[in-house]
């Protein structure tokens, strides 16, 4: 045990002390030492044990505090976890706690950031002492006064009368639950008196060194050490990276010494020599935080820019995380090669790597480019690979991803996507939409040259400032955290209300025809978040001159004051064939031939000379005038690295006899001809269908309470067994090879799914949802081990969904109520409340996001933040209750997908999205799908419309006993799953 081994080491030390005086005793017998001889060997030995007595007890107060932060961690952790929304001492049911939204920094597939979570609640006071026993004080005095001045979130909606009466009885004021203690209210006995910090160095200890040492699992050994500058958003920190035998450590908040030791930034002095990166570093010093990256999670690692030069490293996880890393002495070509060494993804690629960026040529590779041209990937999916090898990237504001504007019409009610007028002149800049600006942007170059005449041209340019900056990607998003804050800062405050990103197409047409200090293009988000148009977070934006308060963006009319359909048609849009064919024209301007050099000016191109690499770095010798450069950059941003010089291909005349062959039509196309048939494509010995899978060779039908983990292993997990035990079983032989009885614990298990062939989710009777670790090989159970408890449900828990691509799980619950958990987080999200029965599906859209819950004959659609699109009633008789519910997904910009649902009557419904005015008393309107024309006679009547309404439309039902006979059987036996073949 831990105090045997201290005990046993304590014996050692006074052994060696016993020894020593032994053998001076010895050397006095032996021959003549004088007094004074053994004094002095007496008093190094007693240094030599008074400073093993001081190791020891250092150690043992390291130990002691590392123990009471975790533990003073996990209970604040458990605090939250009771006061939160649908928690033991929160608010119940339908209560809804007014919390800002923040957008997630994980990226997911085609380097989106579509996740939004909400802030976290506020937590109690700070142990105070926590971190002291004798070695430090407690927080900040400004961390305090900052902790007590936070308030309480206030509730945002009540639902039904007994959230109400617990209100009035005090119930929701988390203040008054003095049933819950502080930790700081009992002192820790054995805690000093807190003194002041001493420096700390690898001999003395220091609260943040410990945060390095907890991470560092035995036996691990630090192979190198470099200083870094960490870079996110607008915070620029300074940081270490310690390189492990298996894991990487990014240290923010930690410095190196001369000595080569690791050490806070409280104790000890920045290691940032260059100037103007260490006006950028954050003036406040927030807590240390280190994090561990395993080798093996690392998906990519890029060499980037920073400030204009080539001293950063990009490191992209499988996760979706990734950390932007400049390098102070110029080791970014070393970490590369390291890492290449010992990351599996990136070995083979460090020679060529290492070459072009000496060269300062990117990697360019055609296999994407190749993909393009056969329309195997979208355009979105290509742009998004441009700008991550050009070195954009959403840690660095100032090189943030650049897309194109892409349409010109933002006042017709309907887009005409056929037709040319509609989009954009993509072989054009922004400052070159109209020919009396680009005539102005000439007169502008000339005139320079004439008034410099052979002087000085280093302000020779049509535009002095650029499409892609920091303040432009944060007034797009300034609704939204955290680049409300980002814009405050940049601003000092809010804008001038009219100068505000208020209006999708005042921005157009200041960008592209009336002011001339503006030629931005656009950000990834107009094409994938419809999150960042509305404030949901109730910003003040302040009212314009007319008196118009600023609120959520103002659309096009095309748009129907949905946000989702604006992102839909503004998607839909960019993959058009007209964008398709002419993207390779805007790709020319920002990452190709025409962006510098002659073609620049020819084309109405040309920036300021400081935007372009080079020419920073030739000019960068003088430090004053490297100060105004990067000064420059900071505020106007950089031109993207070149990654073309000659012209790119065009995608449509790049189609080759021999490729891939066209996709088949979607039966969701062409839904009058969809029949039923009368012979079932499969039957089951036992019991009804539990769940279908169309993998790519076959479509599997499997009983109910059983799911596959995983097609390559063959194994199925199933439960509903009198004893609550669980089994696993060979697809192939359909034997039981495992029985576990951990689900024993939690009641009758009612459903599970299976993100992937590592975790099982289950809920049931005792309505907490489980999250399991499983391990399966070669028909063996390894281990099934309990990952998290997710409690919040007040009834039995009878469906789930999961989403591993939006990181969401979701649960409905015979409550009446659905919630939204993190799957990486495993962390409570929100609650979808409104249900008048239980929830009998759930599905998720794996593409844009979207949620259907059913509640008997109910269909509902939500966003991801919980908020209700729309909700209609699907019953068509007595028995229509909703069993099961699937999405097609063909693609997310495509209006023709539909819903599917599967009733209790038998018959299989499908359901399109159409909208419909919201007018003055008269006539009701006709519905609209998306995308679909109207007459003259529709928009000539707009001036009596107050709005749109989204609706969800019978398209189609298919009846089994149709393909029988000509009349329905009285009872159609149940539809239990629905899946879909692509």
């Amino acid at each position: 045990s831990q105090k045997e081994k201290v005990a046993s080491s304590s014996q050692k030390k006074f052994d060696m002390i016993s020894n020593a005086v032994r053998s001076a005793l010895g050397r006095l017998g032996k021959e003549s030492v004088t007094v004074e001889e053994f004094l002095s060997y007496m008093e190094s030995h007693r240094q030599r044990g008074h400073s093993m007595f001081e190791n020891m007890r250092t150690n043992h107060l390291q130990l002691r505090a590392s123990e009471w932060e975790r533990v003073s961690s996990m209970w604040l952790h458990v605090e939250a976890e009771l006061l939160r929304e649908r928690a033991v001492f929160g608010p119940g049911p339908g209560v809804m706690l007014s919390r800002d939204w923040v957008q997630d920094a994980v990226e997911g597939p085609n380097r989106t950031r579509a996740r939004v979570r909400r802030k976290a609640l506020r937590l109690s006071k700070r142990v105070q002492g926590m971190l002291c026993l004798g070695l430090s004080t407690g927080m900040s005095e400004e961390n305090k006064n900052r902790t007590e001045g936070d308030t309480e979130p206030k509730i945002l909606c009540e639902v039904g009368a007994e959230a109400k009466e617990d209100e009035e009885g005090g119930g929701q004021d988390c203040d008054h639950l003095t049933f819950f203690p502080v930790l700081n209210d009992t002192p820790d006995p054995f805690t000093p008196e807190p003194c002041s910090p001493e420096p700390c160095s690898h001999t003395q200890d220091c609260p943040d060194i410990r945060i390095i040492l907890q991470k560092l699992h035995p036996g691990e050994e630090v192979k190198a050490k470099m200083c870094v500058v960490m870079v996110s958003g607008l915070r620029v920190t300074e940081g270490v990276l310690l390189f492990g035998k298996e894991s990487l450590l990014l240290c923010e908040g930690f410095t190196l010494s001369p000595a080569g030791d690791v050490c806070c930034r409280k104790h000890h002095p920045s290691s940032v020599r260059d100037s103007f990166i260490s006006t950028m570093l954050s003036k406040e010093l927030k807590s240390a935080s280190c994090r561990r990256w395993l080798y093996e999670d690392i998906k990519e690692a890029r060499f980037m820019r920073f400030l204009l030069e080539d001293n950063a490293i990009e490191v992209f996880m499988k996760n979706g995380h990734s950390a932007f890393l400049v390098f102070l002495n110029r080791d970014h070509v070393s970490a590369y090669k390291r890492l290449c060494m010992v990351v599996s993804a990136l070995k083979g690629r460090g020679v060529a790597e290492v070459i072009a960026n000496a060269r300062k040529t990117p990697v360019v590779e055609k296999a994407a480019l190749v993909k393009w041209q056969r329309g195997e990937i979208s355009n979105f999916e290509y742009l998004m690979h441009l700008n991550t090898i050009a070195g954009r990237t959403y840690n660095d504001l100032m090189q943030y991803p650049v897309f194109p504007w892409v349409l010109a019409d933002y006042q017709s009610e309907t887009l005409d996507l056929s037709n040319p007028a509609t989009f954009r002149d993509l072989s054009k800049p922004m400052g070159a939409q109209t020919e009396k600006r680009r005539q102005m942007f000439i007169q502008r170059y000339e005139e320079v040259e004439n008034i410099e005449g052979e002087g000085d041209l280093s302000a020779r340019c049509h535009y002095c400032t650029h499409y892609s900056s920091a303040i432009i990607v944060a007034s797009f998003l300034v609704r939204m955290e955290p680049f409300s804050h980002t814009f405050q800062t940049l601003q000092g405050g809010l804008d001038i209300p009219e100068r505000m990103f208020h209006s999708v197409k005042k921005d157009w047409e200041s960008a592209s025809r009336d002011n001339m200090g503006d030629v931005r293009e656009l950000i990834p988000e107009f094409f994938y978040l419809p999150d960042f148009l509305l404030n949901s977070n109730h910003i003040q934006l302040g009212c314009m001159e007319d008196g118009t308060t600023l609120g959520d963006v103002e659309l096009p009319l095309w748009a129907k004051g949905d946000p989702q359909e604006f992102i839909r048609i503004h998607r839909e849009a960019l993959e058009s064939d007209y964008v398709s064919s002419h993207l390779h024209l805007w790709i020319d301007l920002i990452f190709g031939y025409r962006q510098q050099g002659p073609a620049a000016v020819e084309s109405v191109n040309s920036f300021h000379p400081y935007f372009y690499a080079q020419r920073g770095r030739q000019d960068a010798k003088d430090p004053v005038i490297k100060s105004t450069i990067l000064g420059y950059i900071s505020n106007f941003g950089q031109v993207p690295k070149q990654l073309f010089t000659k012209p790119h291909p065009p995608r449509s005349g790049s189609k080759k006899e021999g490729s891939s062959p066209p996709h088949p039509t979607p039966f969701f196309f062409k839904l009058d001809k969809l029949k039923t048939t009368a012979q079932p494509f499969r039957e089951l010995q036992r019991g009804p269908v539990g769940q279908i899978l169309c993998l790519e060779k076959e479509v599997m039908v499997l009983e109910r309470n059983h799911l596959l983990l995983s097609p390559l292993l063959g194994c199925l997990f199933s439960w509903g067994f009198p004893d609550n035990s669980c089994a696993f079983i060979n697809n192939a032989t359909k034997k039981t090879f495992a029985v576990c009885e951990s689900l024993c614990d939690w009641g009758e298990t009612l459903c599970a799914a299976c993100p992937n062939p590592t975790t099982i989710i289950t809920a049931g009777t005792s309505t907490v949802v489980c999250v399991w670790d499983v391990s399966v090989n070669k028909d063996k159970v390894t281990h099934m081990k309990l990952r998290q408890p997710l409690y919040g449900h007040t009834d039995s828990v009878t469906c789930l969904a999961v989403s591993e691509v939006h990181s969401m799980i979701v649960s409905g619950s015979r409550d009446l109520t659905c919630i939204l958990w993190d799957m990486e987080e495993l962390s409570y999200v929100t609650q979808l409340g409104g249900h008048t029965t239980s929830i009998s599906a759930l599905a998720i859209n794996e593409l844009t996001g979207e949620i259907a819950s059913c509640a008997g004959p109910l269909l509902y659609l939500w966003t991801m933040k919980g908020q209700l699109l729309t909700c209609t009633n699907t019953s068509c008789g007595p028995r229509a209750d909703v069993l099961c519910v699937r999405f097609t997904q063909r693609h997310e910009w495509d209006a023709k997908n539909v819903v599917v649902t599967g009733c209790a009557d038998g018959i299989v419904r499908i359901w399109k999205t159409e909208y419909t005015r919201t007018q003055l008393p008269g006539p009701p309107e006709e519905p609209v799908s998306p995308g679909q024309d109207r007459t003259q006679k529709d928009v000539s009547s707009s001036c009596q419309v107050k709005g749109w309404k989204r609706h969800l439309v019978l398209c189609q039902e298919l009846n089994k006993s149709q393909a029988v006979s000509q009349r329905r059987f009285k009872y159609n036996p149940a539809i239990t799953a629905l899946a879909m073949s692509r």
